[in-house]
């Protein structure tokens, strides 16, 4: 039987403000209808995640050893398709024939710094 092996690629992700970007995901993952990915096309890069700036998320968890496994969730629509605690995710384990059926545990919705515009007073003459 053949290593499993983590492959990844690039998907488009499709934040809440209709912004289409391109986002670095396991290939398993991207391909899955549950992560709602589909192939970039030419779009901007993502960039650097921080504390203020991330795209929405998945968390699953094998219920015997309590491993878990994140993911991102391309669109909106594919995130508010996700039911915590029935939607299941099959992770490839190595040293297992068949993989694993993860639940979902956690979503995260994503975070996108905002702005906002100071009052402008007038100046006195």
């Amino acid at each position: 039987m053949p290593g499993v092996q983590l492959n990844y690629n690039y998907f488009r992700y499709t934040d809440d403000n209709a912004n289409n970007w391109t986002l670095r995901s396991s290939e398993d993952w991207g391909e899955n209808g549950a992560s709602g990915g589909a192939a970039a096309t030419g779009d901007p890069a993502y960039g650097r995640q921080t504390v203020r700036r991330a795209p929405r998320k998945a968390i699953y968890r094998d219920p015997q050893t309590f491993r878990t496994f994140t993911g991102p969730v391309f669109t909106p629509a594919a995130f508010a398709a996700l039911t915590v605690g029935t939607s299941t995710y099959n992770v490839q384990v190595p040293g297992l024939v068949s993989p694993v059926a993860y639940t979902l545990v956690k979503k995260v919705p994503e975070r996108n710094p905002s702005t906002v515009v100071g009052r402008q007073n007038p100046d006195h003459s």
